[in-house]
């Protein structure tokens, strides 16, 4: 495919999209659609492409992640079923919860790659800060998500199930320091470099997994 066309499919679906969810949604999930079309216009494509630079990159993967793909989804399903607007615990929860966890993603994405990032002259968390601090800082963000929903299921029992929602993400941040801790020993190789970032991925896939048994009554 040639720029020109690729150029030409982009802009029609861009328009496409709009025009559908304006035609068949309210003004919250239109505003939230034009919202993500927005973000992914200056993550991706020039001349701002933000992409290339750390803080900007990781703002608009932790709100994509986070808002647009649970808060957003959750209630534009809800819309198309013909369904009102209802706040969810659940929901405001999980929101919460997965827009840290991709602030996480986006500072440990670059990684695996934090050599060629340095020969290429690529500045990202890992150039910046080193591999062992951003492991450690994304290994602390991570961690202080999983004590708050364990903290948050055991402070609202009527809300939450507490041995599941408390009992599974107890033992995922467990298994968070044990992967940080073979991290720490096996020197911040390459393998292991690679072997903690899948991991982060394991995790937050098991959090979506986790997720539908964490409400009561569900």
């Amino acid at each position: 495919m040639s720029p020109g066309v690729a150029w030409i499919c982009i802009l029609a679906l861009a328009v496409a999209g709009t025009g559908i969810t304006m035609a068949n949604f309210g003004p919250l999930i239109s505003g939230l659609y034009a919202f993500g079309l927005l973000l992914g216009t200056v993550y991706s494509i020039p001349p701002l492409r933000l992409k290339r630079f750390a803080v900007p990159a990781f703002m608009i993967i932790a709100t994509v992640r986070g808002l647009l793909l649970n808060f957003g989804v959750y209630y534009s399903t809800r819309a198309a079923l013909g369904l009102e607007f209802a706040w969810s615990p659940a929901i405001g929860f999980i929101t919460a919860f997965v827009t840290l966890f991709a602030v996480v993603i986006a500072i440990t994405k670059d990684l695996p790659d934090v050599e060629g990032d340095k020969a290429a002259g690529i500045e990202t968390f890992a150039t910046k800060m080193g591999v062992r601090s951003v492991s450690l800082l994304s290994t602390g963000l991570l961690l202080s998500n999983y004590v708050g929903a364990v903290y948050l299921a055991l402070s609202q029992v009527g809300t939450f199930n507490v041995p599941v929602m408390a009992g599974s993400y107890g033992l995922l941040g467990l298994i968070l320091v044990f992967r940080a801790w073979r991290l720490d020993m096996a020197g911040y190789t390459k393998e292991a470099i690679q072997s903690f970032y899948r991991w982060i991925w394991n995790l937050f896939y098991a959090t979506y997994f986790i997720f539908p048994f964490i409400q009561v009554g569900v």
